[in-house]
């Protein structure tokens, strides 16, 4: 071989290798980017009409919304704030790729990407994501997807989120995040009663342990305290018994079942105009928050209207109360001693 040949080869092999070296630098440059601006769930526009329930599943939001009339409740049939779901199903539709990240499962934790239901701890919710499943009429599951932390250096309103497929480990971060409330009891207008302190009269307990009655009269309380009692009352929770109705929210919602005890604990609020609004306990000898039932009756035409009201917001349904209203409704007498002085 003469030495212009040899020279030549030299010369193309030498270009083939820089190509080569090119063409690795601009596929290395665009990994990750490729699907840039494209839909995260690209049909998914066109199949919403064929979306019968969504579950959401995350730390403290565990919820099924379920399609009736064109339109989503929760599963309980406990009507759902306005514009709640239709935020929802917009922010979904919208979700575009920004940019693939990392398929290392171990990293999962670092965005917020470790499935819900793996997470052991009642009491923590670091790593864990918020799951969403799709599902059509049948059961069949159309999508599920884990979304994870959100990345406000994205451009736009909502900024950008990290999610992934609960399938695969590959993760992306997206432009545009997924918009709906963060706990199950803001899915819904959960103050059910607010009434002025001033204007309760009389609160009254019954349950296993006896009755225990407070007057309220002038912003002062009175215990009605049996002869044999020795011990002094603590009146800060004498108001916490009052305030109760004062501005009650629930934490969760579900269907009443159809009959229930006899003398179940209940918490009798006298008011005002007639009014008169109960609380029940379902299960009160179980420690924690308290699923109960709430009612009101009239007993004079001044407050029918209220009555009504809140009837409507509470027949047909139990409500999970604050742990304050749950260890209330199994109060006996002794438990309103000033701790220092009991007996």
């Amino acid at each position: 071989m003469n030495k212009k040949r040899f020279l030549n080869i030299s010369i193309i092999s030498i270009a083939f290798v820089v190509l080569a070296i090119i063409s690795i630098n601009l596929n290395t440059s665009n990994y990750g980017f490729e699907n840039r601006g494209k839909l995260f769930l690209e049909d998914f526009t066109k199949n919403v009409n064929d979306i019968n329930t969504i579950s959401i599943s995350s730390f403290e939001n565990n919820i099924n919304l379920v399609k009736q009339n064109n339109s989503y409740i929760s599963e309980s049939g406990y009507p759902l704030k306005k514009g709640l779901w239709e935020n929802l199903i917009t922010s979904l539709s919208l979700l575009r790729i920004e940019e693939l990240k990392t398929n290392d499962p171990i990293r999962h934790a670092q965005l917020n990407l470790l499935l819900p239901e793996q997470n052991k701890s009642k009491d923590e919710d670091d790593g864990y994501g918020t799951k969403i499943t799709l599902k059509k009429e049948d059961g069949t599951i159309y999508s599920s997807v884990l979304f994870g932390m959100v990345d406000r250096s994205v451009g736009g309103i909502s900024g950008g989120q990290f999610a992934r497929f609960p399938s695969e480990d590959q993760t992306y971060l997206l432009k545009g995040a997924i918009r709906m409330p963060t706990t199950k009891s803001d899915w819904f207008e959960s103050l059910l009663l607010s009434i002025k302190k001033n204007d309760v009269q009389k609160v009254s307990l019954n349950n296993k342990n006896g009755i225990i009655e407070i007057l309220s009269k002038d912003d002062k309380l009175n215990l009605t305290i049996p002869e044999n009692v020795k011990f002094d009352i603590d009146d800060t929770q004498l108001s916490d018994a009052r305030d109760i109705i004062n501005s009650f929210y629930f934490y969760d919602v579900k269907k009443a079942l159809k009959e229930y005890p006899e003398n179940l604990p209940t918490l009798s609020f006298k008011v005002k105009d007639g009014l008169v609004i109960t609380i029940s306990s379902i299960n009160s000898d179980e420690d924690g928050e308290s699923w109960v039932l709430i009612k009101a009756m009239s007993n004079d035409s001044k407050s029918e209207k209220l009555a009504y009201e809140i009837n409507q917001k509470t027949k047909g349904y139990e409500f999970l109360a604050n742990i304050i209203t749950s260890d209330i409704l199994r109060w006996k007498l002794q438990d309103l001693a000033i701790k220092d002085k009991k007996s």
